[in-house]
């Protein structure tokens, strides 16, 4: 299959992406996506150098699309914002998990001068900044507290997404830990928006 440079690229990245989300990185092997676009071994080395840099992509498109989600939910009201801010990262992080789990282990792999490893950095904080921002904007001025106060909600987030996928993967085989575990996911999922909310509120 013939495809243009730029195409051939995009393709590849969206191969990737898609076979992460589902089966983890893992499964992920330069020669497996060339195969899978119907082109020769060696072509997907003309885009990337490494398996890392094929990943590195896959992270960039992955913060992409969560600050595509976390901009599609706006409010006029600063703290609906804000909650509906954190309640889009969390979907997010429920719905890609694979994906959420490459961008936290790559981004906090080693700083180096790499252009492209930069880049990551920068989307990373550029989109993390975007649920921080929903918060500050609560505060009309802009000084040290309402920064920590972002700052803190983004942690706060971070820990529940975290408490609800833990919850939400043990094994329903019975016994009093596991009935415990169902019932607090059951309990957050279902009371998401007023946890966050409290919390918002409490700064």
């Amino acid at each position: 299959m013939t495809y243009h440079r730029e195409n051939l690229k995009q393709k590849l990245i969206d191969e990737a992406y898609k076979a992460i989300k589902k089966d983890g990185v893992e499964t992920i092997s330069l020669r497996k996506l060339a195969k899978k676009a119907k082109v020769s071994q060696t072509a997907p080395y003309r885009h990337f150098q490494s398996k890392d840099h094929l990943i590195i992509e896959v992270c960039l498109k992955g913060l992409s699309n969560l600050r595509a989600k976390i901009d599609a939910v706006d409010a006029k009201n600063p703290k609906t914002k804000a909650i509906n801010g954190g309640l889009a990262f969390i979907d997010f992080g429920l719905k890609n998990e694979k994906i959420y789990e490459l961008i936290l282990a790559t981004i906090s792999g080693e700083i180096t001068k790499d252009p492209l490893r930069i880049a990551l950095f920068e989307s990373a904080d550029y989109t993390f900044s975007n649920l921080r921002n929903r918060i500050t904007a609560l505060n009309n001025k802009k000084n040290i507290q309402s920064q920590l106060d972002g700052i803190k909600v983004h942690a706060f987030l971070t820990g529940l997404l975290q408490v609800i996928r833990i919850t939400n993967k043990v094994n329903t085989s019975g016994g009093l830990e596991t009935y415990q575990a169902v019932k607090t996911a059951g309990l957050l999922n279902k009371n998401l928006r007023k946890v966050i909310s409290d919390f918002i509120e409490s700064l």
